[in-house]
This record gives structure tokens, C-alpha cells and sequence, in this order.
């Protein structure tokens, strides 16, 4: 699989100049209700008016399968 920017141009003020960032600490995603570790956040940014273009944890695979429509 061929990893790829998911946005390209900026929504808002049409820009291609697209930055990547990361959110520390609090903004950590877990599988556990009161999880200790857990996934940074990855956010593309419009590097000209400083809009979030997308967000997305950092590794995807580390988090459980939903079974049977349960959480």
C-alpha cells in the first residue's frame, strides 16, 4: 500500500502549500476507555491561512477490530 497525502489543496483558500503536524499529550487517542497509551494525532495544515485540512492517528493498525456491530 502506497502511502499518500490525503488532501492535496486547501479547501478554504486554495492552496498547495500543505504542512504536516503532530499533537502531543492530551490529544493522545486510545482503545481503552481510561487508556495511558494511546496515538498521536498526524494533521495536515494549509500552510498559507493555517487551516486543519485532515487529521488522523499515527498508527491505525494498533487499535482493535469492531466485531459483530459492538463496541
Amino acid at each position: 500500500m502506497k502511502k499518500q497525502i490525503p488532501v492535496t489543496r486547501c479547501q478554504y483558500c486554495g492552496s498547495e502549500d500543505i504542512g504536516l503536524g503532530w499533537q502531543h499529550g492530551e490529544a493522545l487517542v486510545t482503545f481503552k476507555c481510561h487508556g495511558l497509551f494511546g496515538n498521536r494525532l498526524r494533521l495536515y495544515i494549509c500552510r498559507r491561512c493555517g487551516a486543519v485540512l485532515c487529521q488522523c492517528v499515527a498508527e491505525p493498525y494498533k487499535f482493535p477490530p469492531v466485531k459483530n456491530g459492538r463496541y
